[in-house]
């Protein structure tokens, strides 16, 4: 069995919010990237449903919690997880890597529509602690995503997860490179310096 290793970078907040906006713009749903440490590095929120739980539940960390940990067994495992959420959607976490055996982060996508039973729905309100009137309203208001449409927003998710590691990667081996030449120049700078006195 392949070593899993897990490194702890710099995640680019600027590069992965572009590049999540783009599958927002499909899904209209809840998207997060973790780090290794399983800290958010960017959030996008375009669901009213999740905002509502997110932003006015008194239990709202329930569902970033459970994302969270799917996501921390995507980067254990550097396999796919796909589950549901507390609030009924389903959640698909990838991994982010850096080469063939190496975890940078993960990515947290949910890749389904509210439930639409008022019935479930006035029943995770109650679970969420929330007015099961705003809940169903913002239901409404979340637009339905056909499932044909759902099945390529899963796999875009896998496209670009896969893109975010390849860029990721770019952006923190060039970064290394940067830091190695400034060594190599500042050793022989002080090379020169010690042997010759400070530099004209």
């Amino acid at each position: 069995m392949e070593q899993i290793r897990q490194l702890k970078i710099d995640l680019e907040r600027e590069i992965t919010s572009h590049i999540q906006t783009y599958l927002m713009g499909i899904l209209n749903s809840h998207d997060i990237v973790y780090d290794v440490d399983g800290e958010i590095v960017n959030e996008i929120n375009y669901s009213p449903f999740c905002k509502v739980l997110n932003f006015v539940s008194e239990h709202k960390e329930r569902c970033r919690s459970y994302s969270r940990e799917l996501a921390k067994s995507a980067m254990c495992y550097k396999k796919p997880f796909e589950d549901v959420c507390p609030g009924g959607l389903t959640l698909f976490a990838l991994p982010i890597c850096f080469g063939e055996d190496t975890v940078i982060g993960a990515h947290c996508v949910a890749i389904s529509n509210p439930l639409r039973s008022k019935f479930s729905v006035y029943d995770i309100a109650s679970r969420f602690g929330v007015d099961a009137h705003i809940l169903w309203d913002a239901v409404k208001k979340t637009p339905l995503i056909q499932k044909p449409l759902l099945k390529i927003a899963r796999e875009q998710a896998i496209t670009i997860t896969d893109l975010l590691s390849k860029v990721l990667s770019r952006i923190y081996t060039l970064k290394q490179n940067e830091e190695a030449i400034a060594k190599k120049y500042n050793d022989i700078e002080a090379i020169i310096k010690g042997s010759n006195g400070p530099l004209p």
